[in-house]
């Protein structure tokens, strides 16, 4: 294993612990200009995120409002009542991104499976980056406000499901994350999120 994510991995827990977990709960806020823009301010306010550590899959609660739950596969996601009573489910949603432009309005499904998949691979980092599909190398470090941040760049294979397919992560003196850059290929050729 590489130097700077075997350094990560020791600063985040080790990963002999995260193997002994099976999934976490969080709870959050998570904000954002592109709510806006598609339509779905608020709906990401104040949810509670429940997932899988070594499967990509979560439910964010309550969604898209009070009683109602999603849940989020690559390959499916649903809608369903508290009660456990399916509302209704999508099959394929990445490529229900396929036409969309920037402008283009989202509907719940498009909204959870975007916050869905940022959500689980931000939550799981470095770890998943231990997987053996994954390809780590070490970049040049980022300078800010007189810190110097070790940069991870990092390529996702095709069945991962990422924000994007290449990202650079960068962890500070200590190994904790710091930073990430990544474009968002649902929304086509996009600059960097910082």
């Amino acid at each position: 294993m590489q130097d700077l994510l075997a350094q990560t991995v020791r600063a985040h827990g080790e990963a002999g612990h995260w193997h002994t977990l099976s999934g976490f709960r969080v709870r959050a806020r998570v904000q954002g200009a592109i709510w806006a823009l598609k339509g779905k301010r608020g709906l990401f306010d104040d949810i509670t995120i429940t997932g899988e550590t070594r499967e990509q899959r979560l439910t964010i609660a309550p969604y898209p409002g009070p009683g109602h739950h999603t849940t989020w596969e690559p390959r499916r996601q649903t809608i369903a009542r508290d009660d456990g009573i399916l509302v209704t489910e999508r099959l394929d949603p990445r490529a229900r991104f396929a036409s969309h432009t920037r402008q283009t309005a989202w509907d719940d499904f498009h909204a959870a499976y975007f916050a869905a998949e940022v959500l689980w691979n931000c939550l799981t980092v470095p770890f998943h980056l231990l997987r053996s599909d994954v390809h780590t190398e070490e970049g040049k470090p980022w300078h800010e406000e007189g810190a110097s941040w070790r940069a991870l760049q990092v390529t996702y294979p095709d069945a991962f499901a990422a924000p994007s397919k290449q990202q650079t992560f960068y962890f500070g003196a200590e190994g904790l994350l710091r930073r990430i850059d990544f474009g968002f290929d649902l929304l086509g050729p996009s600059p960097a999120v910082h």
